[in-house]
């Protein structure tokens, strides 16, 4: 009955571990072949998909941003309160 109870325990406990490891090893593979929007590559990749009930969806990506906001942006902020006060000193 013991060894029933740890075998019980052991499973237990190794299974989220193992859902983990899944997981992580999944996730890297899937970010250096940069393939999260097309279908799995792999079974352990889709394994790790279902797992985390990942669907991409392609409507949901974001538009690129203009070179004018991007600008607009460069303007505003710290770096360019550091570059005013720069030139102020000087």
């Amino acid at each position: 009955m013991i060894i029933a109870l740890l075998v019980i325990a052991a499973v237990i406990v190794s299974a989220p571990l193992a859902a983990a490891l899944l997981v992580s090893v999944a996730s890297a593979r899937e970010d250096s072949a940069q393939s999260l929007g097309r279908p799995a590559p792999g079974r352990g990749m889709a394994a790790a998909r279902r797992l985390l009930a990942f669907h991409a969806d392609q409507s949901r990506r974001p538009a690129a941003r203009s070179a004018p906001a991007l600008m607009q942006d460069a303007t505003a902020g710290p770096l360019a309160e550091a570059s005013e006060l720069a030139g102020a000193i000087r």
